[in-house]
């Protein structure tokens, strides 16, 4: 009998990628001893698996330790998923973690008393100290990253500080999964992001700070994954892989040194890009680059302290879509204090990219727990189902549930809800007309960023 059940909570759909996160606790957890069982929701067989009554069936009969992990979107499906197996499996210990829980631990144990324990922040030290506690009766007092309930009352623990280290933490368990079943490969280089893009609630979550391997190991990995696992599509989650220009030159030497044929993607910043770079990227089997292009607009760019400018971005776009395969450009609308002008800078901006041959993103901005946006306008997002991207996710006629739920806290599912911003069913409708239908662009998010 496993010590652990741990459910990845994402929802199937044709893009299914390695639940990287799982992996990375399942390694922690099998080095200091416990057994576990994956069970990834992507490959969930079972009808109607946005409804809460799927997941719970897809989690009951594990270990008396259930740990799930879901984003923002997925909220409301845990919670409910909760609700029913703590019905079933009353004795069953519900953790839940990954940047959904982490970012409203307080208020989710508050809001659904079947959860209890979450999980904040890295958790491959949290999780095992957990167990350990858990396999002796003892209290959670004193373990950083954890917020729990004790009795009546929510706990909450100091915070767990950044592992300074990568090279301290075994390489995900990918003895788990079959990687055949995925679309792609990911591979993590380095955590966080020292930018202050206020939209962004990935650099908040990981504190701003950056922290990677060593390149040896990470070139390693690679080889592994493509001498080993047949891998020959990876890309590397980094939130900015090109943030160390020496490193990624380094990373590229080594995948030539070792003769590793394969291709690889990775997000990169147009002001952190240079020819030089470039071409050493394409020659190390690189094929895919994602931007965050954001806005067509140098004075919304400046507001949301992305750092770039229109020009820089135009010149690397060019630059970039001579040398890859696969450029995806991505840009939001919606931003508070954006005009309809700008907007339409930004779609103009889009399709001057595309016909360049970029592959184009559209995404609404969506007030994140975690992003400097949410904090500045918390009390001033609204939600309209009509428009809600991330609520599309949810198929089915019966969401009666989901829109009560989400309708009932903006604090726990602020990403079902937008941001205040002017003339907003004018630019919706413009949108439209031109096109790109907000819903159509949003889905093509939630796409790998690459193609396939």
């Amino acid at each position: 009998m496993s010590d652990m059940t741990l459910v990845n909570v994402v929802l199937p759909s044709a893009v299914k990628v390695p639940p990287h996160g799982c992996l990375y606790l399942i390694s922690a957890l099998e080095q200091a001893g416990y057994e576990v069982e994956l069970r990834d929701y992507q490959q969930c067989s079972l009808d109607e698996p946005w409804l809460p009554d799927t997941l719970a069936r897809f989690a009951s009969g594990g270990a008396r330790v259930l740990g799930m992990s879901c984003m923002s979107y997925a909220l409301p499906l845990l919670i409910e998923a909760a609700r029913r197996i703590k019905r079933a499996e009353p004795d069953r210990i519900i953790v839940a973690g990954g940047i959904g829980p982490s970012a409203v631990a307080g208020p989710l144990l508050d809001f659904c008393p079947d959860i209890d324990i979450v999980v904040v922040g890295e958790g491959e030290r949290t999780v095992v100290e957990l167990m350990d506690r858990l396999r002796q009766g003892l209290a959670l007092d004193g373990i950083p990253g954890l917020v729990y309930r004790q009795g009546d009352t929510i706990r909450t623990n100091e915070a767990r500080p950044r592992i300074d280290d990568l090279d301290q933490i075994a390489w995900p368990a990918y003895h788990h999964v079959d990687l055949t079943d995925y679309r792609i490969v990911d591979i993590q280089f380095g955590r966080g992001c020292p930018f202050d893009c206020s939209f962004c609630d990935i650099a908040p979550f990981w504190s701003r700070k950056h922290t990677r391997r060593p390149v040896e190991r990470f070139v390693a990995e690679f080889e592994t994954l493509v001498r080993d696992h047949g891998a020959r599509d990876v890309f590397v989650i980094d939130d900015t892989f090109v943030l160390s220009r020496p490193t990624v030159l380094a990373i590229c030497d080594e995948i030539m040194k070792r003769g590793l044929e394969f291709e690889w993607g990775c997000y990169a910043r147009v002001d952190l890009m240079d020819d030089e770079l470039m071409d050493r990227m394409y020659r190390a089997g690189c094929r895919k680059i994602f931007y965050g292009v954001e806005s067509g607009s140098d004075r919304v760019l400046q507001v949301i302290d992305k750092a770039i400018t229109t020009q820089r971005t135009a010149d690397i776009i060019k630059r970039s879509v001579d040398r890859f395969p696969f450029v995806t450009t991505s840009f939001l609308w919606g931003i508070p204090d954006e005009s309809l002008a700008e907007l339409e800078e930004t779609v103009c901006t889009l399709v001057y990219f595309a016909a360049q041959g970029a592959c184009p993103q559209l995404n609404l901005a969506l007030p994140y727990s975690y992003s400097a946006l949410y904090k500045l306008h918390r009390d001033k997002i609204v939600f309209s189902p009509q428009h809600s991207s991330q609520l599309q996710l949810y198929e089915g006629d019966d969401k009666a549930w989901l829109i009560d739920m989400i309708s009932r806290s903006s604090q726990l599912f602020s990403a079902f809800y937008r941001l205040p911003t002017g003339d907003f069913e004018e630019k919706w409708q413009f949108l439209d007309r031109v096109g790109l239908n907000p819903h159509a662009m949003q889905r093509s998010f939630f796409d790998h960023p690459v193609a396939a």
